[in-house]
C-alpha cells in the first residue's frame, strides 16, 4: 500500500506506516492501493467532524473513503477498489488530529508514535467498512487496531503493543 503524507505530523510515522500495511493486509489489499495519511490541528478536525459526523468537538481520527454497501466490509470491500483511469487505486484518507493523539498517548501512557499508529490502523480499518458504533463492533476493531501495531512493532522494543509469548513451562 502506498503511503502519501500529509500536514505536520507529530511524530516518526514509521510504526505507523508499517501499522496501517498490517491492518490492510489480510483483507488482500492491492499493494498499489494508495492512502493519504493527513494530520490536522484541533480546530480543524472539530470543523471535520462538525460537518461529517453532526459532533462539534475534536477527534482522534477520522477516514473518508468510497462509500460501501451495508455490511460489506474487510476483503469483500477490498475486492471493489477499482482502478481509475490513470490507473491509481484509492483507498481513501485517514486524518489525524496530532494535538488530540498527544493527549491521548499522554493519558494512556504510551509513546506517541504507538497512539499514532493505532489511529492510522483504525482509519485503515474504516476505510475498509469496519465500524465502531456498537461495542461489539468497538471491540473488534480495539483487537484489530492493537493487532496491527502488535505486527508493525515486531522486532522493535514496543511498551504496549509487544508480542505477548505463552511462558516457557516444563511439566
Amino acid at each position: 500500500m502506498k503511503i502519501a503524507v500529509r500536514g505536520d505530523a507529530p511524530c516518526d510515522l514509521a510504526l505507523a506506516k508499517r501499522a496501517m500495511r498490517a491492518a490492510a493486509r489480510d483483507y488482500r489489499v492491492p499493494a498499489a492501493a494508495e492512502v493519504t495519511l493527513a494530520f490536522v490541528d484541533d480546530g480543524e478536525m472539530r470543523g471535520l467532524n462538525g460537518r461529517y459526523r453532526g459532533k462539534d468537538r475534536t477527534t482522534d481520527v477520522l477516514s473518508f473513503g468510497e462509500s460501501l454497501p451495508p455490511g460489506v466490509r474487510g476483503r469483500e470491500a477490498a475486492a471493489l477498489l477499482r482502478a481509475s483511469p490513470d490507473g491509481a487505486i484509492e483507498l481513501g484518507d485517514v486524518v489525524i488530529s496530532g494535538a488530540q493523539a498527544a493527549r491521548q498517548a499522554r493519558r494512556r501512557r504510551w509513546p506517541l508514535a504507538s497512539e499514532v499508529a493505532f489511529l492510522a490502523a483504525h482509519g485503515v480499518l474504516h476505510l475498509l467498512g469496519f465500524d465502531d458504533e456498537t461495542n461489539a463492533g468497538y471491540r473488534e476493531m480495539l483487537v484489530l487496531g492493537r493487532e496491527a501495531v502488535a505486527t508493525a512493532s515486531r522486532g522493535t522494543r514496543h511498551p504496549r503493543y509487544a508480542p505477548r509469548r505463552k511462558p516457557n513451562v516444563k511439566r
